[in-house]
């Protein structure tokens, strides 16, 4: 039986593809050549202040009143797919098993069974990731270059040398970087976008280069954790039902 590779995709193209900047590249906005005009075109629309603050309700669940080729089952099956390869790239282009796995470990969770804490619950699973931290924190300028550090031995939790980007970090944890590469640490906080800014379940220490993971994870405003409409409902719906 053949073994169908999976083909590499440049991430650049990806984002083509799902109209959408997800991972906030601003290396994009060099390109010159014809076929990223009218992407670049939209992506700097999104960069004007009134629209870059703006924040998204990410649970909400929109139905419309009135069928037409708009929300046709075809284009609502399209509109799923691209929301959950955004989700994905968006956390570093995980696998689609990796997404299934988590959102059945959120159902099976005996937990506060509201809305919104479902929602959370489900984000824990990724935000409490390793990598996801170095990169909210700004000590990376994105999720790859976060896993880099991680898996070349440059970051030590709790005093213990953690080689697995997907590690998953608890509340009290104390995130260091090696001595040795803090030139490099500082060097991506430079050079990393402001916006969004680090969440408040973290607690950063620019001067030392340390973090600590807060129990207040909770809190988090979902609204401003995507610089894009994430459309959470039918992530949850396509996986829950494949």
């Amino acid at each position: 039986m053949l073994v169908k590779k999976n083909k590499f995709k440049p991430i650049y193209k990806q984002l083509v593809r799902l109209r959408e900047n997800v991972q906030n590249r601003k290396k994009l906005l060099k390109f010159k050549k014809q076929k990223w005009k009218q992407f670049i075109y939209y992506y700097k629309r999104k960069l004007k202040r009134y629209r870059k603050f703006k924040p998204n309700d990410q649970t909400q669940y929109i139905v419309s009143k009135f069928p037409n080729r708009a929300n046709s089952y075809k284009k609502r099956f399209k509109n799923t797919l691209y929301t959950s390869k955004k989700f994905r790239l968006f956390y570093g282009n995980l696998s689609k098993k990796y997404i299934k796995k988590k959102i059945k470990q959120t159902f099976k969770k005996k937990t506060n069974h509201k809305f919104l804490h479902f929602h959370l619950t489900f984000f824990e699973h990724f935000e409490h990731r390793l990598d996801t931290i170095l990169y909210k924190s700004k000590f990376s300028i994105n999720l790859r270059n976060a896993r880099q550090l991680i898996v070349h031995g440059k970051i030590f939790v709790n005093n213990k040398l953690v080689k697995i980007p997907s590690y998953k970090t608890i509340p009290g944890d104390l995130i260091k970087v090696n001595p040795k590469f803090s030139h490099l640490i500082e060097k991506n906080i430079k050079y990393s976008n402001i916006w969004p800014i680090p969440p408040k379940y973290l607690s950063i220490n620019y001067k030392t280069l340390e973090i600590i993971i807060n129990d207040n994870i909770k809190n988090i405003n979902i609204s401003t954790n995507f610089t894009f409409n994430l459309n959470l409902e039918k992530i949850l719906v396509n996986y829950n039902k494949n």
